[in-house]
């Protein structure tokens, strides 16, 4: 079983998650923007004795903007920083706020026609509906389904986000009406210099009947030289810990990052989860998700092993083209054996995985890319070697060549054998424009078994061309 630490962790993001609820939703619920005064009527005054001031001077005005540096000018377009303009704009005797875009990026309408500037974009209202087919929140943590989402913003970048419908499980899904999902789902936004939470209570029925009914948060600390994260999911129809990891990252000198990643489990991360935490490391240079994720789900998928994890990886960049990176990880898995019919024992075994990629770019020739990629794992069956090479070499704007050479080597313990297998290929692309273009592609595959009955080889090769446009 597992301790009472991740489960004390796991609490305390629910409390956290599901506390922010209790923010007051009144007329103060959306901040205004950063820098402006809550009465912008006082500002009137002023900054019409400043534009009448700028009026004539508008041209000596945009020469001081190179001689001074660290002092703002006010135009007649606004007032101008060494960094651009601001976000107050002046007309005449008045003044106006521009509102933000929307991710359409329209363009607001003069202010002299008389009409307004531009709407309120559609992620500053306080709360919206949408009905249709393969819905997803922006977090990510729900999935996608077909049904009903509402959002409702709070103060301080609160959002609690609702759902319910038919999930959706994988891109080729067909429409299931006997599952269906319920969901709720709030993220904040950032506090405490750098720190945010995404918090998510969700159930999914099939027939009627409950499957899985699960409460879970991510708590992320993002910043440059340094990022964290946190998450934990708790199964409450299940009453046990689902999982817990916490994967950091931090960046050394002379372009090296280092990250850390400790992972506990009884079960399998959703699809959605795991796509959240994946998308949070690459923000960060260096940060990856180093787990072996095949061999967790192996044990984990019947939710009768615990299986910890242990990775480490560390990153460094040679002369701005040649990039090494390496990891490290251990797996031990407990399992539950029966040894008579009434007792039960708990046998323990241990995984490694090892991995050491090479990548360099305008190598050979300008734009070329080559990467070396070396993995070697050790379960309880067997031992496998690995050694890919993978190149790419642009000839010119309209021919391309990419040489790839896989080797495996595969000691199996249980059956006593051995296996090699060698596959080289070859494509070539030739694209006349971005949207139209055609490839050829040519392999091979050699391998060669071993075990107590002999030695058996074999060959194969393929062909194929293809074209690709975009409509």
């Amino acid at each position: 079983m597992m301790g009472a630490g991740p489960v004390s962790v796991a609490i305390g993001l629910l409390v956290l998650g599901t506390g922010t609820l209790l923010y007051p939703a009144g007329a103060g619920a959306i901040p205004p923007p950063p820098g402006l005064p809550p009465d912008t009527s006082e500002l009137a005054p002023d900054l019409s004795a400043n534009n009448q001031r700028a009026d004539g001077n508008e041209k000596g005005a945009a020469q001081r903007i190179d001689n001074t540096a660290d002092s703002p000018v006010l135009t007649s377009e606004g007032i101008v920083t060494p960094h651009g303009p601001t976000d107050l704009r002046i007309t005449g005797a008045r003044h106006s706020i521009p509102c933000l875009l929307d991710s359409h990026h329209e363009t607001p309408s003069d202010d002299s026609t008389g009409q307004r500037p531009c709407t309120g974009p559609a992620h500053q209202q306080r709360f919206s509906i949408q009905i249709g087919s393969r819905i997803a929140t922006q977090s990510n943590m729900l999935g996608e389904l077909d049904g009903i989402r509402v959002d409702y913003r709070l103060a301080s970048g609160l959002t609690v986000k609702g759902v319910a419908g038919y999930p959706v499980l994988s891109s080729n899904d067909k429409f299931n009406t006997t599952r269906q999902m319920f969901g709720i789902n709030a993220v904040t936004g950032k506090f405490a210099r750098g720190w945010d939470l995404n918090s998510y209570l969700v159930e999914q029925q099939d027939s009627g009947e409950i499957a899985s009914r699960s409460v879970g948060a991510a708590v992320r600390y993002m910043q440059p030289g340094r990022s964290l994260l946190v998450f934990a999911d708790y199964d409450v129809f299940e009453k046990s810990l689902g999982s817990f990891m916490t994967s950091g990252a931090w960046t050394l000198p002379y372009k090296t990052t280092l990250n850390a990643t400790l992972d506990i489990r009884n079960s399998p991360i959703r699809r959605q989860q795991q796509k959240y935490l994946q998308q949070t490391m690459d923000n960060s240079e260096g940060w990856q998700w180093i787990l072996p994720d095949s061999r967790i789900e192996h044990y984990t998928k019947d939710r009768s092993n615990q299986v910890a994890t242990l990775a480490l990886g560390l990153s460094h960049t040679f002369l701005q083209r040649i990039k090494l990176s390496s990891d490290i990880a251990v797996m031990d898995v407990s399992k539950s054996v029966e040894s008579d019919g009434s007792t039960t024992a708990t046998s323990r075994l241990s995984e490694y995985f090892y991995h050491l990629r090479l990548s360099g770019t305008d190598m050979i020739i300008a734009g070329d890319k080559n990467i070396i990629d070396l993995r070697h794992q050790v379960t309880g069956s067997s031992k496998l070697s690995s050694v890919s090479i993978d190149t790419q070499y642009p000839i010119n704007r309209y021919w391309k060549i990419s040489p790839r050479l896989v080797a495996d080597y595969r000691d199996n313990s249980p059956q006593n054998s051995a296996q090699w297998v060698t596959s080289p290929t070859v494509k070539v692309e030739y694209r006349w424009k971005e949207e139209f273009g055609f490839q050829f592609q040519a392999g091979a595959q050699w391998s060669a078994l071993e075990n107590r009955d002999g030695f058996e080889t074999g060959f194969s090769y393929f062909a194929k061309l293809g074209c690709n446009a975009k409509f």
